[in-house]
């Protein structure tokens, strides 16, 4: 399409969004279905545009059909993110529309009245509080949004989202137009499965806008030549040193895996860097909000700088022109692989990235990854049904109904007042258990939850811990938040300077200036335990070692099977059906190790038991736990409600597609 042909279709949207710019292809695909009120997926890399080509149609639509209050929110996954976009719209609208951009997270609240405003920015938590607690603000909602779908499909987070999208739209109030249709926009990076997610969080038969171009990934590996782990950042400091000093480098992001990582690299590149133009800033989900937005604005306005990361910046938060991307650690998937080497060079066609590993092994990785991001091959994603998040969308409402003025919820109405028509099992399920209690038809939560909600901790499904505030021992702000009580000495990277971690005898904690310019650093709380590779992954592993991946080989007691995280579902089958009592099985991403002779055992045989075990439902709760991702309310359900929901986490159709694509499945299928 041509650019007068949308300059005519978007007769205010155009100089605001577009003006003295050229549309990008994205955009171009985008913009006329959007503009037609239809319902849409767009899929492209980053820095291809994506959110003008959302946000100007729907701003179109906003102003043609005259609307007078909010109608459109956008959700993105972070508050960082929300930050950014709300920075990115203000200065297209924030001059031209006033009031017409506000955000609503945990750290703003600058929505108050739906009257004259056009779009909402919210997390999915506080998309969720606001929903519950003043629906009416949203009653003119006309699209939804959904930025960096990636992150929310496939975990309890997205499924909460969109029982609350789902309440938004059943609650809205028919428009003034029969063309000013309801729509739903999502949109993502690193997702290749678009009729599932179409199905799931748009409308039956949405359309899908997918760019397929790729930027060039300029990937230069490198061996930080270490032989212990604990010589790695000291190393690596060196080894980045010596690189900046051969490129014209302003700003680098670097990207770890863990907390302790990344924080003890931090505080030996900024060893390393003293005395160069780079300072060295550390970025991660603990820092409280000062802290984290100090380092982004610092990163986004200031000419050099170095900031180490976790997964806190994968998204797309604007921090200016970075030019390269380093791993410090290998990924381990292609999502994330995709989201961190995007976070450079987003102006120009070319991803340059260094690649630090210290085995062939991690190079290996490196390579295959790679190679998945140029193929096109993305991680498989298994999402299922959470009775655990269905219980904290009844739970809310029942909570909500104890309050003056609202609804009482009850059995008979339950389905209308949640607009979801499966409740009522939850409902009767937390009635037995003792999470409701039933004052005459009226459901009411029991003391601790009603103590829950008066604390506004019913909005999230996330694992909720007590935490530790630790406070700028000078100016007395709040730096980090760290889960757990119980903390002990040491030193911590925060504000770009090593300082030292105080307890003081009234359990206050901060972190005081030191002359110790190293020394051993405050270990972290971990967040998380092994995180398998998946099986796209370990077959481009397989394919750099010139193997065929779909051909199992067999070693008396051990099959190299090269299933990935599929494995751990095989390793499962085999315990099952082999009925020893003293049988040991255990499994990586590539075998399947055990204390009895699996050389009978093939991909057929692991098939028929797989549908076995799908028909019958016959296997004991601890054994499935090890696939189910615990949220919050999980252990508040039955024991029957949490077999139900991690019997609904095994992966059998990713399990099932992978042993028919191994070469001697083909007998099965015949």
């Amino acid at each position: 399409m041509e650019k007068k042909s949308l300059q005519q279709m978007m007769p205010d949207a155009w100089p605001i969004f577009f003006h003295h710019r050229q549309p990008r292809t994205l955009q171009i695909g985008a913009i006329p279905s959007i503009l037609r009120g239809e319902s849409i997926l767009l899929s492209g890399p980053t820095a291809s545009g994506k959110t003008e080509a959302v946000v100007a149609p729907l701003f179109q639509r906003h102003v043609s059909f005259r609307r007078q209050q909010l109608a459109v929110v956008y959700v993105a996954p972070t508050k960082a993110l929300v930050n950014d976009l709300y920075d990115r719209l203000d200065a297209y609208l924030g001059g031209k529309v006033s009031g017409s951009i506000c955000r609503y997270t945990g750290d703003h609240h600058d929505f108050h009245h739906p009257v004259g405003g056009f779009l909402l920015l919210a997390t999915p938590e506080a998309l969720d509080s606001l929903q519950l607690m003043n629906p009416q603000k949203l009653s003119g909602i006309r699209a939804v949004v959904i930025d960096e779908i990636h992150l929310l499909h496939g975990n309890a987070r997205g499924q909460q989202l969109r029982h609350v999208l789902n309440r938004i739209e059943k609650n809205c109030s028919s428009p003034s137009h029969v063309k000013d249709v309801f729509q739903r926009i999502g949109m993502t990076a690193t997702i290749d499965d678009f009729e599932t997610v179409g199905r799931l969080w748009l409308k039956e038969g949405a359309k899908s806008v997918v760019l397929k171009e790729q930027r060039e990934i300029d990937l230069i590996l490198m061996d930080v030549g270490c032989s212990q782990e604990k010589e790695k950042p000291d190393k690596t400091a060196l080894i980045i040193h010596q690189w900046l000093s051969t490129q014209n480098f302003s700003k680098v992001i670097i990207f770890g895996n863990s907390r302790n990582e990344t924080q003890k690299l931090a505080a030996s590149l900024h060893t390393e860097l003293r005395r160069t133009r780079w300072p060295v800033h550390w970025h991660t989900g603990i820092l409280s909000k000062g802290e984290r937005e100090r380092i982004e604005q610092a990163m986004k306005h200031e000419r050099f700088g170095i900031c180490i990361a976790t997964s806190t910046l994968e998204v797309g938060i604007d921090i200016g022109d970075v030019e390269a991307i380093v791993l410090y650690d290998p990924p381990h998937s292609v999502g994330s692989f995709l989201q961190r080497i995007g976070r450079g060079n987003r102006k120009t066609g070319r991803c340059r990235v260094l690649g630090i590993f210290c085995n062939e092994a991690e190079k290996i990785l490196y390579t295959a990854l790679h190679d998945c991001a140029k193929s096109g091959i993305l991680d498989d994603v298994h999402e299922y049904d959470r009775c655990s998040v269905r219980f904290q969308q009844v739970l809310s409402f029942a909570w909500k109904g104890t309050l003056r003025g609202s609804i009482p919820l009850k059995i008979s109405n339950i389905s209308d007042v949640t607009c979801e028509d499966t409740n009522d099992e939850i409902a009767n399920d937390m009635l037995n258990t003792g999470a409701l209690r039933a004052f005459g038809d009226t459901l009411v939560p029991s003391d601790d939850f009603i103590d829950i909600g008066e604390r506004r901790l019913l909005h999230t499904v996330l694992t909720g811990a007590a935490t530790t505030k630790i406070t700028d021992g000078v100016t007395g702000d709040t730096l980090l938040n760290l889960p757990g009580k119980s903390m002990g000495s040491g030193l911590l990277f925060v504000g770009g300077k090593i300082k030292k971690l105080v307890t003081h005898p009234a359990g206050d904690v901060s972190l005081e200036r030191t002359r110790i310019s190293s020394g051993d650093l405050f270990q972290l709380p971990a967040t998380r335990g092994k995180r398998w590779l998946s099986r796209n992954v370990v077959w481009a592993i397989a394919r750099q070692q010139n193997e065929n991946p779909q051909i199992w080989k067999y070693y008396g007691n051990e099959i190299v099977t090269w299933g990935g995280e599929y494995n751990r579902f095989f390793a499962l089958l085999i315990k099952i059906n082999l009925k020893s009592v003293n049988i040991k099985v255990m499994a990586d991403e590539y075998t399947v190790k055990s204390s009895h002779n699996l050389s009978d055992i093939s991909p057929t045989v692991a098939l028929e038991w797989c549908m076995s075990l799908e028909n019958n439902s016959d296997v004991p709760l601890h054994e499935i736990l090890a696939f189910c991702e615990k949220g919050r309310f999980f252990n508040n359900l039955s024991g029957r409600l949490q077999w139900q929901e991690a019997f609904s986490s095994i992966p059998f159709s990713g399990f099932k597609r992978w042993l028919f694509q191994c070469i001697d499945i083909e007998v099965f299928k015949v």
